[in-house]
C-alpha cells in the first residue's frame, strides 16, 4: 500500500485523498507470520534469517525437519561449544558463518 495508497476520507477537510501505509512492526505467532509475510513457516526454510542458507536437516526415522545444532553457527568463532563433538547430537566441529543479514534495498528485493 505504499506505492499505491489506500483511499482515505479526511474528516476536517472533507475531501478523499491517498494515505501511504507502511507495516513497520508486528509480534505474531508463526501462522500469522506466514499470512503476513507471506514465508513459508513449515520445512527447511523456515527461518528467515537463515532463508536458503538452513542447516536444518531431516530425521531418518519419521521425517521430520530438524533444527538441532543449526544454533552454533551464531556463536562467536572462537567459542568452545563449536569446536564441541562429544556433546552435541551431530559431533562436528562448526566453521560457518552467520549467515548474510539483508537490510535496506536487498531486504526490499527479497520481498517483492
Amino acid at each position: 500500500m505504499w506505492s499505491t495508497g489506500a483511499l482515505t476520507y479526511d474528516v476536517s477537510k472533507k475531501h478523499n485523498f491517498f494515505m501511504k501505509v507502511a507495516l513497520i512492526w508486528t509480534f505474531n505467532d508463526f501462522p500469522a507470520y506466514e499470512m503476513v509475510y507471506g514465508w513459508n513457516t513449515h520445512g527447511k526454510l523456515v527461518c528467515s534469517y537463515c532463508k536458503e542458507n538452513s542447516k536444518a536437516f531431516t530425521l531418518t526415522n519419521d521425517s521430520k525437519t530438524s533444527f538441532f545444532n543449526c544454533h552454533k553457527r551464531f556463536l562467536p568463532m572462537d567459542h568452545k561449544y563449536r569446536k564441541n563433538r562429544k556433546d552435541f547430537f551431530i559431533g562436528k566441529v562448526e566453521r560457518d558463518v552467520v549467515p548474510q543479514l539483508f537490510l535496506g534495498e536487498e531486504l526490499y528485493d527479497v520481498m517483492s
